[in-house]
């Protein structure tokens, strides 16, 4: 009898340790780093953003010509102050030298209010320091640019394939990288109706890239704004309210149908068909037999064993 209770006590022994020792296998079996491809399904608010760059400008600007060559001999407004109409900027003469008497010294008086800065040229390029005793070659030379700063706005150039997902009117979010932590308001004021090349290479133009302006008015500028500045202009395209969501990394597509692999136990999954509907880049929203909290592989699971 003792010899049976014994036997019975050792098979139990054996059968617990043998459990244990399987459960210890398995768990062994599992990498730890498994986390690393496990993403989960979660119910929110999702939105699609469209961020573009562009540069800040000035709609409203008036080059400041002199009234012949000559030479200027005073500055009295220096680029980056203030002016309202009718203030002098500087004082110019005319002729071939400077310490000439043949002609008298007249003010050259700002056009309008701005900000002063240098003029820009047909190509982008800005004008030389203007100083006193710099020569002036002809009447058509810019001397300075008033530029109206509530006019300011951000230039965008927009390709062909996202150029439908702006709207005249439409409300977007704009930062400087000058002017950081501080975001401002804006909206979509005009659409350019015609394309224009963004770069070529060659005499054919060939690899050229057609792109569309879009002009973005700012509600309320600054007097930290500075023409030229960068901008990042964000635009809220789509927006879904408590929709159910996953990482886009963890959707996998097969031909026309898209499938997930929901974790079930360790590296263990199954095979789901799901749809999906909007995407940002980050999430997608999707349809099929899913529920918050489902653990989703980033990775085939038979490639991670």
């Amino acid at each position: 009898m003792k010899k049976a209770i014994v036997w019975a006590a050792v098979i139990a022994l054996c059968g617990a340790g043998g459990y244990f020792g399987y459960l210890r296998y398995k768990k062994m079996s599992v990498r730890q780093d498994i986390n690393d491809f496990i993403r989960t399904v979660s119910r929110g608010d999702l939105k699609l953003d469209m961020q573009e760059a562009g540069e800040l400008v000035s709609r409203d600007s008036v080059d400041v010509f002199p009234p012949n060559k000559g030479f200027i001999i005073e500055v009295a407004k220096k680029e980056g102050e203030y002016v309202e109409k009718g203030d002098k900027i500087m004082m110019f003469k005319g002729g071939e030298r400077m310490d000439s008497d043949q002609y008298v010294p007249v003010p050259i008086l700002a056009p309008r209010a701005g900000l002063l800065t240098r003029c820009v040229g047909r190509y982008g390029d800005s004008s030389d320091e203007t100083r006193a005793g710099k020569r002036i070659n002809a009447a058509s030379d810019c001397v300075s640019r008033v530029v109206d700063m509530n006019t300011l706005a951000v230039n965008l150039k927009i390709s062909e394939i996202d150029i439908y997902k702006l709207k005249p009117a439409m409300p977007v979010d704009i930062t400087f990288s000058s002017l950081p932590g501080r975001k401002f308001s804006g909206r979509v004021d005009l659409v350019a109706p015609m394309a224009e090349a963004k770069n070529s290479y060659g005499w054919g133009g060939g690899g050229a890239s057609k792109v569309f302006r879009v002009v973005i008015s700012i509600d309320k500028p600054v007097k930290e704004m500075r023409v030229g500045m960068s901008a990042v202009v964000t635009a809220n395209i789509q927006a879904k309210k408590d929709a159910l969501k996953a990482p886009i990394e963890t959707l996998f597509q097969e031909g026309l149908n898209c499938y997930v692999h929901r974790q079930k136990e360790g590296y263990e999954a199954e095979k789901i068909q799901v749809f999906p509907g909007l995407r940002s880049e980050t999430e997608a929203e999707i349809a099929g037999p899913l529920k918050p909290g489902d653990r989703l592989f980033t990775a085939a699971p038979e490639t991670l064993r």
